[in-house]
């Protein structure tokens, strides 16, 4: 009799505590949902099958089979029409010809995201390989391939092609675990806490990766078709994933972390290097490499002492140390892991490998790869594209000619964007970055290039601040709506009138205005105007928990339980808002000389302790709060109101969490699906409205509000 793994016995374990409580039917339910129960319609974790779905034979990806005139062509299929936005825009594949096939399978990188279809790496490498000969490049790249590149790879073997070139690895993730690996998680949770949850993850990782590089490699060696495999890259001097709380960590660790951690930002903002990487290193001991805030101050630190290699070794560690956490929104990106085993299993068959990073680094003379060559987090500049593919082309030629030409004699204008789509391309980048990762110098970067290439960005531009600012009228419905399609190329339809959501959008339009400035283009008034009309809290109140408002912060988890956006990952966990660290900041449009009245509704899901409410950096009020709702009337003076954006910070007490419990209950929630659950929560809000001074009668608890002296 097979023995079932160890890992499976911390959830039998969770399982039956549960089933002896009086809630036996959450113990179904989590059964149900990890896939234990035959026949579940609740299930919700992805299988094995899932992962690596088995080729289907006369379908390469969204083309199936058709024989016309006694030849085989690909068509593109009717009933996967809902996916044909993730593919080239090609209706159908034709049979082959007298020309060398090149096939070209990848991710969203690969797929030319944020230029294509106008332009895009397939594009870019057939155009180098037509100065050298008769070729064709088949682009089989698909937006959001996963692990599912294995199946894809094998289904393009009947496409009969001279050679095959695989760029991915960016979405080789530990996200949709199968029950077993949850088995592993939760195992590995109970006995090491999150770290310990790190190193599994980082084990599933490597096994999953190892497998489809040796599966795609042996099925083209089998044929005697070549392989040529592309490392990717990531951004990592400007691109930083969000500064969040540390996850829950054992007894008293998570205060210590966060005093260190503002210690180690004071002393980066004096330029005391030394104490600030002696509290990074700190803060790294204490959370075991599972956050990257201190690898990015060690990182800080490097820089500002020249030492390029330590900087890129912080920051590709603090590129690493998100991958055990599924449970929030997280970018793809190449992790060290996955690129290692690409550089360890692709040589065992005698593929050629462009290692992407050496490559950049080479091109770079040693700097550490940012936005000259990414639109975003791994998404590649035309730049990035045309070296990638240089490279590319070379291995195509070196395998099916013989012949040896540098990646630099096939670039040139013929493997370029037109100026236009390089313009809209940045100011799309602009748009993502200041969502994403806002960084004002990235943004200007890529506002001032993208008006640098055309003067069509301002257009773009302009219409983009009138857009977000207007609030009357819904997207898709607004006569900017109308301009923007008929300024826009395909690029604009696709990626921005698309998915585009509208918010605030504080930073982003502000650096757009100044950029425009840069130009002679005078925004300002323009955007002011619109902002006090649209949204001054003297024309009606602002609810400052809506998602318009609450997204114009750098704070992505706090804004997830009121994003339009759909995850179907995950299910709702409350109908409030959770603050995941200390401090939590919102903004409002307010006129000078005006008076705010706040309304705020909290407590605190701990335990007792004050809450400080600041306005434009200004002590409002000190709150004594608990773990029941308490509502609270504020009142910010006509001095202290700016016109035009106001910012409130909320600081929450650091409280002592229950490390056991709280990693309990992530466990259970984890096999729910339920969204987050690693991060402590330092204060909840229920409603916070900001409205007109001169007019709201306030009749809620004050007894305990103590105004601050200033």
């Amino acid at each position: 009799m097979k023995r079932p793994p160890e890992s499976l016995k911390s959830f039998a374990n969770h399982v039956g505590s549960i089933a002896t409580s009086n809630d036996g039917a959450q113990a179904v339910r989590m059964l149900h949902l990890a896939g234990f129960l035959d026949n579940s319609t609740e299930r919700h974790i992805d299988s094995s099958d899932n992962y690596f779905p088995e080729p289907v034979p006369d379908q390469v990806g969204i083309w199936g089979r058709k024989i016309e005139n006694g030849e085989t062509c690909w068509v593109r299929r009717p009933d996967t029409k809902p996916e044909w936005l993730f593919w080239a825009s090609a209706a159908r594949i034709e049979a082959k010809s007298k020309k060398q096939r090149v096939v070209l399978i990848g991710e969203s990188v690969t797929r030319g995201y944020l230029y294509d279809p106008q332009y895009n790496p397939a594009i870019a490498l057939q155009a180098m390989l037509d100065t050298q000969g008769e070729f064709e490049v088949i682009d089989l790249a698909r937006t959001n391939l996963t692990y599912k590149v294995r199946a894809l790879a094998h289904e393009a073997l009947q496409l009969e092609p001279d050679i095959a070139i695989i760029f991915a690895g960016n979405n080789w993730t530990a996200s949709g675990p199968t029950a077993v690996e949850f088995a592993q998680i939760d195992a590995a949770l109970t006995s090491g806490g999150v770290a310990g949850a790190k190193r599994t993850t980082e084990a599933q990782v490597l096994r999953k990766a190892r497998g489809v590089v040796n599966d795609i490699s042996k099925a083209y060696e089998s044929k005697g078709i070549p392989l040529i495999w592309i490392i990717p890259e990531f951004n990592l001097t400007d691109w930083r994933d969000p500064l969040m709380s540390a996850p829950y960590l054992p007894a008293g660790l998570n205060q210590k972390w966060h005093i260190l951690r503002e210690e180690a930002q004071n002393a980066l903002r004096v330029r005391n290097f030394e104490r600030a990487e002696n509290l990074a290193q700190q803060m790294v001991e204490i959370d075991q490499g599972v956050c990257p805030a201190g690898f990015y101050v060690l990182a800080d630190c490097r820089r500002a002492s020249r030492d390029l290699e330590g900087t890129r070794k912080y920051l590709e560690m603090a590129k690493d140390a998100s991958i055990w956490d599924f449970s929030r929104p997280d970018v793809p990106k190449p992790f060290s892991i996955t690129q290692g085993v690409l550089r360890e299993e692709v040589p065992k068959y005698k593929n050629q490998l462009i290692d992407l990073p050496l490559v950049f680094k080479d091109y770079l003379q040693g700097e550490i790869p940012g936005c000259r060559l990414f639109l975003d987090y791994c998404h590649m500049t035309s730049e990035g594209i045309q070296i990638a593919m240089g490279e590319a082309a070379s291995c195509v030629l070196r395998a099916l000619k013989g012949v040896e030409v540098s990646r630099t004699s096939l670039i040139g204008k013929h493997s370029e964007p037109a100026p236009e789509i390089e313009a809209e391309a940045l100011f799309l980048g602009a748009l993502l970055t200041a969502h994403f990762a806002p960084s004002p110098d990235v943004v200007r970067h890529f506002c001032t290039r993208a008006l640098s290439h055309s003067a069509h960005a301002a257009e773009l531009m302009l219409s983009y601040i009138d857009l977000q600012t207007r609030s009357a009228v819904p997207m898709l419905m607004s006569e900017t709506d109308d301009q923007l399609h008929k300024v826009g190329s395909p690029l604009i339809h696709h990626y921005l009138l698309r998915l585009n959501e509208k918010r605030l959008d504080v930073s982003l339009l502000d650096v757009m205005v100044e950029a425009l400035q840069d130009v002679g283009i005078d925004a300002r008034n323009q955007l002011n105007q619109i902002r006090r009309e649209e949204h001054s809290v003297t024309v009606r109140e602002t609810n400052l928990l809506d998602y318009y408002y609450c997204s114009s912060v750098d704070q992505p988890l706090e804004a997830v339980w009121v994003s339009s956006l759909e995850d179907k990952r995950y299910q709702p966990v409350a109908r409030y808002y959770k603050a995941y660290t200390p401090e939590s900041r919102f903004v409002f449009v307010g006129e000078a000389e005006f008076p705010v009245q706040l309304c705020l509704t909290c407590r605190l899901p701990e335990s007792q302790g004050s809450i400080l409410v600041e306005v434009n950096g200004k002590p409002l009020a000190e709150i004594a709060a608990g773990r029941n709702w308490t509502t609270w009337d504020l009142t910010v003076d006509a001095e202290t109101v700016r016109d035009g954006i106001n910012e409130i910070t909320v600081s929450w007490p650091i409280v002592e969490f229950d490390y056991e419990q709280a990693l309990k209950e992530a466990a259970i929630k984890m096999y729910e699906l339920k969204f987050p659950h690693f991060y402590p929560v330092f204060g909840e809000i229920y409603s916070f409205i900001a409205s007109d001074g001169t007019k709201v009668q306030t009749g809620y608890e004050t007894a305990e509000l103590v105004q601050l002296e200033v």
